[in-house]
């Protein structure tokens, strides 16, 4: 948000400033419509349309501060259940690039090289060291291909098939997490109109009052028999 808008902004958000702005209006409105240009009794009755729809506006900013507040609210835990699906998927492959690698070793001390445990040992490291990337780096929560797991199938010996189906369940469940968190970041971040609806809420809902006030004084003093009805 500019400059300006970070001013009104604060405007609208002091309960001192509100409170003047209703004062300036209710007595604004009162010279204007009880004293100067005295309305009729029905277009009195026609402004209940004109105060009922400025608060009806002004609920609208407060529709959009609570779903920003549901999605402050949500984003650490949404936050935290993509981190913990995230070190589900590297604990498989820690867990099995420990076994596969230490294979790996045992089979290079008999002169044993590139055999399938070498190359799944690479392979392992090499998700590992993508996923560390992942996190230590400035982008958030990168998508986790499904083809990570269906390379394992080449390795299906080595690997059981109901283990390489917990590493897809794993991806895809990341995936949804990092779907759900990344929704919250975008419902925290506020549009042009929203912006403008909670700016302007309180001065709405300060003007309709004004005239809900004004309308109450001006029809009180038409009932007033003294008075001539128009």
């Amino acid at each position: 948000m500019n400059g300006w808008g970070n001013g009104i902004l604060s405007l609208a958000s002091n309960i001192y400033w509100v409170v003047g702005i209703f004062i300036f209006f209710t007595l604004l409105l009162h010279f204007l419509f009880v004293v100067w240009f005295p309305l009729s009794l029905r277009a009195w009755k026609l402004a209940d349309y004109l105060w009922l729809t400025l608060a009806f506006l002004s609920t609208l900013g407060l529709v959009g501060e609570a779903r920003q507040y549901q999605a402050e609210t949500s984003h650490y835990e949404s936050e935290w259940q993509a981190t913990q699906s995230l070190s589900g998927v590297r604990n498989w492959y820690s867990h099995y690039q420990i076994f596969i690698c230490s294979e790996a070793k045992a089979l290079k001390d008999k002169n044993l090289k590139d055999t399938q445990y070498h190359k799944l040992c690479n392979w392992l490291e090499g998700r590992i060291n993508d996923l560390n990337l992942m996190q230590n780096g400035n982008t958030t929560f990168s998508e986790l291909s499904p083809t990570g797991a269906e390379d394992l199938q080449q390795y299906g010996p080595l690997i059981p098939r109901i283990e390489q189906k917990i590493l897809t369940r794993r991806i895809a469940q990341y995936n949804d997490k990092r779907t759900l968190h990344l929704d919250n970041l975008k419902e925290r971040e506020r549009t042009t109109l929203q912006m403008i609806m909670v700016i302007i809420a309180p001065v709405m809902l300060a003007f309709a009052l004004a005239i809900r006030f004004t309308k109450v004084t001006g029809e009180y003093r038409l009932l007033n028999p003294g008075k001539k009805k128009r």
